[in-house]
């Protein structure tokens, strides 16, 4: 009799966790990637991007032998490339870039080539006129990998490499005076090749290296009130999306793009030093990480992502010595298709 309901016991106990497993297998993995039209220039890595209504701003890079200045636009609704007027400053690599108020601005950068690598020069493009126009040089010093995002009228740029050190300054930059003014400093580790993300009013900070070590920084950028505020948002290592956290920002090189209310971290260097294609979704009313859909092009770092009239692309970049000029749209709430 003993034995019986043992076995009744073990059967009933294989039939739940069968059940669980079942139960698991059958939820979506949400996200979906398809190729979209190849960005016309020469495959590239660290180059720039900004974005003005539904007309996506593409230059700059470095395709392994030279330094690029040549920019091109995309127009989400007719899907094809069309060159600009080049950058008619310093070919670059590992710029910043932003728009405000119709305009694109982009600076700092590096160039192994230059006088000295470590550029400083700032620059607004006018997409009605296709013109460049210098305007003041960054208020900080010459560097590369920093992060740069707009809020409002105004342009953040902070932290990176000056050739010397890694920073954790911050400056505003106000179009209508053409003038730079520090801010609060970035409160958590120096980084080089970290990374904002904007969402709702607020930019979130994170991801990054210093001397090769990565760490689990995240802070909240808040410009709206009467004084600049820095708030940490790192989960306790507790809760239940702490390790899908963890993996999202222990890289480098990484891009982000938002949608809504949450924004995506894809590819970059990993910290265990392999290219990375893996995706975490942030959602900022939640506070919650999940894992998406990995990349499904090849695995890699310094490419540029953007969002046009709500829909997400992510483009050329790197991996070892190879560099690309694909382009792909993610679609981060259509369950995962492998037939495209």
């Amino acid at each position: 009799m003993i034995k019986s309901k043992i076995l009744f016991s073990l059967i009933i106990f294989c039939c739940t966790v069968s059940s669980c497993s079942d139960d698991n297998e059958d939820e979506p993995t949400l996200g979906n990637w398809t190729k979209t039209t190849p960005f016309k220039g020469r495959p590239r890595s660290g180059a720039s991007v900004f974005t003005i209504g539904t007309n996506a701003f593409v230059g700059l890079g470095y395709d392994g032998d030279d330094y690029l200045s040549d920019f091109y636009v995309m127009d989400v609704t007719s899907g094809f490339w069309e060159a600009r007027e080049s950058f008619p400053g310093q070919p670059r690599e590992r710029a910043i870039a932003f728009s405000i108020n119709g305009k694109g601005y982009v600076g700092l950068g590096y160039n192994r080539d230059a006088d000295k690598e470590e550029l400083g020069d700032f620059w607004e493009y006018d997409p009605e006129a296709n013109t460049w126009t210098q305007v003041a040089d960054f208020g900080g010093t010459a560097r590369y990998n920093a992060i740069g995002f707009a809020m409002g009228s105004k342009g953040y740029v902070g932290t990176g490499y000056d050739g010397d050190a890694y920073n954790s300054d911050f400056w505003e930059y106000d179009p209508a005076a053409n003038s730079w003014n520090e801010i609060k400093s970035y409160p958590g580790e120096k980084i080089e090749g970290g990374l904002a993300m904007v969402v709702n009013g607020k930019a979130y900070v994170c991801a990054g290296r210093n001397n090769g070590l990565f760490n689990t920084d995240f802070w909240e950028f808040d410009p709206s009130g009467s004084d600049i505020t820095w708030t940490k948002r790192s989960p306790d290592d507790d809760e239940s999306y702490y390790d899908d956290f963890k993996e999202a920002v222990r890289r480098y090189d990484a891009v982000t793009f938002t949608i809504g209310d949450k924004a995506y971290i894809i590819g970059g260097v990993a910290s265990s030093g392999a290219t990375d294609g893996s995706v975490y979704e942030f959602d900022a009313t939640t506070s919650i990480w999940d894992e998406r859909t990995t990349f499904e092009g090849s695995a890699r770092s310094l490419a540029v992502g953007y969002v046009l009239d709500g829909r997400a692309f992510l483009g050329t970049g790197q991996n070892a010595s190879s560099r690309y000029d694909d382009i792909w749209e993610f679609k981060p709430q259509e369950e995962y298709d492998e037939s495209y």
